[in-house]
């Protein structure tokens, strides 16, 4: 149950990413001129609120399988817990890259990519949790 609490560096890293994604596409619109300060609040709107299938299904699958990997005792027969987490990446990420490719919308690799990342990040965290254990 602890390794669950980790989540939060997998969606403030997300959220980090994509956000910067956004004000940075937002600044590149040559469309609309604007400064960086006019960018922030349209990259907030897009990524709370536009996005709040991402966060939902994000937050979701991340619990979800969290839950079923250490049930089904996938990570517990091996050494290595960095599969568990290579996994979740993969089923996490591929509808996300799936939407990418599909709707041509490159938020959803930056999410990805930065999923992938914190992931990393969250396993060292993991590791600091077994070794208290």
């Amino acid at each position: 149950m602890k390794i669950i609490k980790t989540n939060w560096i997998n969606i403030i890293g997300v959220f980090i990413a994509v956000f910067l994604y956004a004000i940075a596409l937002n600044l590149i619109d040559t469309n609309v001129s604007r400064n960086l300060f006019q960018s922030v609040l349209p990259a907030l709107i897009l990524v709370c609120l536009y996005g709040l299938v991402f966060w939902v299904l994000l937050i979701l699958l991340l619990v979800i399988l969290d839950l079923l990997l250490d049930l089904l005792l996938i990570v517990k027969k091996t050494s290595n817990p960095r599969v568990k987490l290579l996994i979740e990446w993969l089923i996490i990420g591929s509808p996300f890259t799936y939407w990418a490719v599909r709707y041509g919308q490159g938020i959803f690799i930056a999410g990805v990519i930065s999923l992938l990342i914190t992931q990393f990040i969250r396993w060292k965290h993991i590791k600091a949790v077994l070794k208290a254990n």
